[in-house]
């Protein structure tokens, strides 16, 4: 299995910025694949840690209240791309 790609990952972010994805579908996608890190042939690094950062953007620190703001989530696409 290969990990996603710095492009697929952003498109994950985009859509979730967009409104047609929700962070935890996204996060779980993210999670699925860092599980089974042992089966996945890890070629890019900076990939890998693109989707590690991006795995946590569904926590909440209140009710309806995400520790990662749109401004945030921001700013980790642009530090990959």
């Amino acid at each position: 299995m290969n990990q996603p790609t710095k492009e697929e990952i952003t498109q994950k972010i985009n859509m979730v910025l967009d409104g047609s994805l929700t962070r935890e579908s996204v996060c779980e996608w993210a999670v699925d694949y860092i599980r089974n890190d042992e089966r996945i042939c890890i070629d890019d690094l900076e990939a890998w840690h693109y989707l590690v950062e991006i795995s946590n953007i569904d926590e909440l620190i209140g009710s309806n209240n995400y520790l990662f703001h749109e401004d945030d989530i921001q700013s980790i696409v642009k530090k990959y791309i």
